[in-house]
């Protein structure tokens, strides 16, 4: 299957819907996107979402992360090891795609057949960091 994060997709709708999905009601049965907050953007707390998203039922390998283009530079910057994404990527063991409609607040790692656009196929496929204020 194809992935279905493409060109026309609104990052910031899709966060909007993955923040709004994982607020539902407590003990329903609706699967959620596992959200959790980061303090700031960093391998570490990346790693932490992948933790987070791996103790789930997903299938670690096919996971990819969702960065803003200012997330990715901070990263860059402050990681002595990581001098671009393929070092990132190499870090993380996963694919990490830079998308400048990204919101900065948000970090996604979701499987690429988790999302049609910005509807959630699969949103127990999906991990969600919300980066605390990031300076």
């Amino acid at each position: 299957m194809n992935s279905r994060i493409d060109a026309e997709t609104d990052f910031e709708e899709l966060t909007a819907r993955i923040r709004t999905q994982s607020q539902q009601a407590p003990g329903s049965d609706t699967e959620r996107v596992t959200i959790r907050s980061l303090e700031r953007v960093s391998s570490d707390a990346l790693a932490t979402l992948l933790e987070a998203a791996e103790s789930e039922h997903l299938e670690p390998g096919e996971l990819v992360f969702i960065l803003s283009r200012a997330n990715a530079e901070r990263l860059v910057e402050r990681e002595f090891d990581i001098d671009d994404v393929d070092d990132l990527e190499e870090v993380l063991g996963r694919r990490v795609r830079v998308e400048n409609e990204m919101p900065d607040d948000t970090v996604l790692l979701l499987h690429p057949d988790a999302v049609e656009g910005e509807e959630l196929v699969e949103p127990e496929a999906i991990a969600c960091g919300i980066v605390g204020t990031d300076d």
